[in-house]
C-alpha cells in the first residue's frame, strides 16, 4: 500500500512540476490541438491548420464569441496546464502572442488567478478589426496588473505578488477595461504563438500610447487621459451614429455625459499615434 502512494505521489509531482510555466515557452499550436486553451462550458475554441501569421500551413487557436448571455458570449481563453506556475521566479516579465481580430476590435489583456486572486493587465493591446495578424506584448510585472473581482469562479485580487508567484489559470481576453470575465461582444479572436518572455520589445511603446478611460462605466463625466497633447474625439452609439466630434487639446479631458442615454458607446481618439477605439459604458 505505501509503495503504491509512493507511486501516486512521485506521478502528482512529476506532473505538477511539468506543468510549470517556463522562460520563453511557446504554445504555437502545430501539433493540431488546442494545447490545453479551452473556454468553460461555452463555446470550444479550435485549432485551424492553415493561415496563421506565417501563412500557409501555419497553426493557430480560434475563438468565437457570441456576444451573448453565458460563456460563449464573452471573449475569453482559459488555461490551467502548462501556464500555472512562478512568473518572477521564471524571470518572465510579459507574454507576447500573434493576435487577429475578425467581426470586432480587440482590447487583448492577460487575467492570472493564484494565491492572491484574480488579477488583470491594467494595459490593453488594441486589435483592430480586420486588420491582419499584430504581434503585441503585455507587461506583467506586480505593477503592470489590476486588481479585479472574479465574479462567482475565483476569489477577488488582494495581492498581485503573490498570485503571479503562485498562479493556477491563465486568461488571455478582450475587455475594455482590467476584468477576469472578458467583455460580452460578438466576434473572433485569433491567437498565435503565445510565449513566456524575459524581456519587452515589441509593442511596448504602442501600450504606453494608448489613451485611456479613467472611470469606466460612468454615470456622469466620460474621462479620458490622453497620449498627445493634441487629439481629435469621436464618440458613437452601438447604432453607429455619432454623437459627438471634438478636438483636444492637453493630456486629460472631461466630457459631460449627465445626459446621454444609458448604455454602450464607442470612444475613438486620433492622435499621432494612431487611431484607437474603446468602449465606454454610460450608467
Amino acid at each position: 500500500m505505501k509503495t503504491k502512494l509512493l507511486i501516486l505521489s512521485f506521478f502528482f509531482i512529476s506532473a505538477t512540476l511539468m506543468s510549470q510555466v517556463v522562460a520563453n515557452q511557446v504554445d504555437d499550436f502545430e501539433n493540431g490541438t488546442t494545447q490545453s486553451w479551452y473556454t468553460g462550458t461555452g463555446s470550444t475554441p479550435t485549432n485551424i491548420s492553415t493561415d496563421g501569421p506565417s501563412g500557409t500551413d501555419d497553426n493557430y487557436l480560434r475563438n468565437v464569441a457570441t456576444g451573448t448571455s453565458g460563456p460563449s458570449g464573452r471573449m475569453v481563453v482559459n488555461n490551467v496546464a502548462q501556464w500555472g506556475g512562478d512568473y518572477p521566479g521564471e524571470g518572465i516579465v510579459g507574454i507576447k502572442l500573434d493576435v487577429r481580430a475578425l467581426g470586432t476590435d480587440l482590447n487583448v489583456r492577460v487575467a492570472f488567478n493564484g494565491a492572491g486572486g484574480t488579477i488583470c493587465s491594467s494595459s490593453a493591446a488594441v486589435v483592430n478589426d480586420g486588420t491582419g495578424w499584430q504581434t503585441v506584448v503585455i507587461p506583467i510585472d506586480v505593477t503592470d496588473m489590476t486588481l479585479v473581482s472574479g465574479a462567482n469562479c475565483c476569489p477577488p485580487g488582494t495581492d498581485a505578488a503573490a498570485t503571479l508567484a503562485s498562479v493556477s489559470e491563465m486568461r488571455i481576453l478582450s475587455s475594455a477595461a482590467a476584468d477576469y470575465r472578458g467583455d460580452i461582444i460578438a466576434g473572433e479572436m485569433h491567437i498565435d504563438n503565445i510565449t513566456a518572455v524575459t524581456t519587452l520589445t515589441i509593442n511596448e511603446q504602442s501600450l504606453s500610447n494608448e489613451f485611456k478611460i479613467i472611470q469606466n462605466p460612468s454615470r456622469s463625466k466620460l474621462m479620458l487621459s490622453l497620449p498627445n497633447s493634441q487629439s481629435k474625439l469621436e464618440v458613437f452609439d452601438v447604432l453607429g451614429k455619432k454623437i459627438i466630434t471634438k478636438q483636444l487639446s492637453g493630456l486629460t479631458s472631461t466630457i459631460d455625459v449627465s445626459k446621454w442615454n444609458n448604455g454602450v458607446y464607442l470612444v475613438r481618439v486620433t492622435s499621432d499615434a494612431g487611431t484607437q477605439t474603446k468602449r465606454f459604458v454610460k450608467q
